[in-house]
């Protein structure tokens, strides 16, 4: 127990002495993110569970199991892979210093059982995220900073109200208490949903996520990474808890999640900037996590290794416009790892993706659940596989040079994940697969082919076709004229958090209560 105490606190001691010592602040943000990679390693292979209870049964409670297996593995991973992206330049400010911090914040978070302790342990990730995004100091970050933090805090101030309540029914604050059987059914509904609307804001799910794609968009490429990659982990792994611990709360959790992955797809195709493309995905990749709780925590790990090497890559592919993205060759060294990262989110064989995929649709069978979710997790998939057809129909280059470390290794972890489950699998599943892959393609052809017809048409007011836009300087792929509403702004966050509130609080509290007599 003295040495899991001494990891959980060695992050924020590194950083103390990276503030006093610069010099080895790098060295030790190595050390912290390496043991937090094998803690993860460890719990994988079944040196589970730890308990730690600190100050008496009000105290901290904190769960080392199979659960936070996959997401410290992911947190050591995605810190590491950023470090080393870093490493031959000098980071802004205190990069490191920060860095430490979120990463020892966001071990708390995936171990907390206790509400209180998750709120600290939430609240520390939050402010070291706001930090880390206004480095640059400039003045749209400083508002796009400032309002993830307001939008944070506003949240994380209901969530606790909602912990405060279940003290007052139950004398505890631990996660178990919301099953106590002498629980009132009304007052466990209004519990439920303040900490849901807490949870699935620090998420990025469905409404209460709106904030992430401007978010995204704003913040330097290696917090882009950090905050898609773990810091939206810091909240599903509550969630997967919170779903375990209260089976009847599944369906509405599959309901949200899939909500979100939807959504997402819609703005994802309709926009025309590659982060927000790419936050969108996380987004609606973050609503999937939570159709299956036994095998969400895989399909995060896999997404998060992905999604955080499409965002340090992002970085170095110079304009973000998708509509000139066929004009732009991309180096092999940028091609390659882009290339695995986004197939292995799509769901191709061979890829870490494809086994976390087919896990979370064996879940999805398993559970029972009426026929709407198989098909739109289905459906999901589908749309996913025409988002990356999107992003990855950009020609490659051979180009001899260095390759950025930190994308490659990330990259290198998907293929050899994927090998590690199993270079050969099974029929089915891989027909599946290749099948979703092949109608993705389709679509975005189709898609692609829609537009071209529109550029050939005849022009307003003129007697003659338009001329055909020579192939070099087609805007390929082109996005989906929908003219969606803008639902990122300040007041349009705050309203989908009280929506999402009112309504959780509406499907959770018994029917006799909303409906007397």
């Amino acid at each position: 127990m003295s040495l899991l105490i001494a990891w959980l606190l060695f992050p924020f001691l590194g950083a103390f002495l990276s503030a006093l010592l610069p010099s080895t602040g790098r060295w030790l943000a190595l050390v912290c993110a390496l043991l937090t990679t094998a803690v993860g390693v460890l719990l994988f292979n079944g040196t589970c569970p730890w308990f730690l209870q600190l100050t008496g049964p009000l105290g901290v409670l904190l769960q080392a199991d199979a659960l936070a297996a996959p997401f410290l593995l992911l947190n050591g991973l995605v810190v590491l892979a950023v470090l080393l992206d870093t490493w031959s330049r000098k980071p802004p400010g205190p990069f490191l210093l920060l860095l430490m911090v979120l990463l020892g914040g966001l071990n708390s978070a995936f171990l907390a059982v206790d509400l209180v302790s998750l709120y600290v342990a939430l609240e520390v990730v939050g402010v070291t995220a706001f930090l880390l995004i206004l480095q640059k100091r400039e003045p749209q970050q400083l508002w796009i900073a400032l309002r993830y933090l307001l939008v944070g805090n506003t949240v994380m101030t209901l969530y606790l109200v909602g912990a405060a309540l279940l003290y007052l029914q139950t004398g505890s604050f631990r996660l178990m208490a919301l099953g106590a059987p002498g629980l009132d059914p009304r007052s466990l509904a209004v519990v439920v949903a303040l900490l849901l609307v807490g949870l699935l804001t620090k998420s990025g799910v469905f409404l209460s996520g709106l904030w992430l794609p401007r978010t995204h968009a704003e913040a330097p490429a290696e917090v882009s990474a950090l905050l898609s990659g773990v810091v939206v982990a810091g909240g599903l792994c509550p969630l997967l808890r919170l779903a375990l611990q209260l089976p009847q709360l599944q369906p509405l959790l599959a309901a949200i999640g899939l909500a979100s992955a939807l959504l997402a797809l819609i703005y994802a195709l309709a926009d025309t900037d590659l982060k927000r493309v790419l936050a969108w995905s996380t987004l609606g990749q973050a609503g999937l996590v939570l159709l299956s709780p036994a095998s969400g925590a895989m399909y995060a790990l896999a997404h998060g290794l992905a999604k955080a090497c499409l965002f340090l890559l992002a970085g170095r592919l110079g304009s973000r416009d998708l509509t000139t993205w066929r004009l732009q060759p991309l180096p092999s060294a940028l091609g390659v790892p882009w290339l695995l990262a986004s197939l292995s989110i799509a769901g191709a064989p061979f890829l870490l993706g494809f086994w976390t995929k087919a896990q979370l649709s064996a879940g999805v069978e398993r559970s029972g659940a009426a026929g709407a979710l198989p098909d739109g997790l289905l459906l999901a998939m589908v749309g996913t596989a025409v988002v990356y057809a999107r992003l990855c129909w950009r020609p490659i280059r051979w180009q001899p040079g260095g390759l950025p470390v930190g994308p490659w290794l990330l990259a290198g972890l998907l293929l050899l994940g994927g090998l590690a489950l199993g270079p050969l699998p099974p029929l089915e599943t891989t027909t599946k697969a290749v099948g979703v892959l092949a109608i993705g393609l389709g679509l975005f052809s189709g898609l692609t082919l829609i537009t071209l017809a529109r550029q050939r048409r005849r022009q307003p007011g003129s007697a003659t076709p338009a001329p055909a836009p020579a192939p070099e300087l087609v805007p390929w792929p082109a996005p989906l004229p929908l003219g969606l509403p803008d639902i990122e702004r300040l007041q349009e966050l705050l309203g989908g958090v009280a929506v999402v509130g009112a309504a959780l609080v509406g499907l959770l509290m018994p029917q006799e209560v909303l409906w007397p007599g």
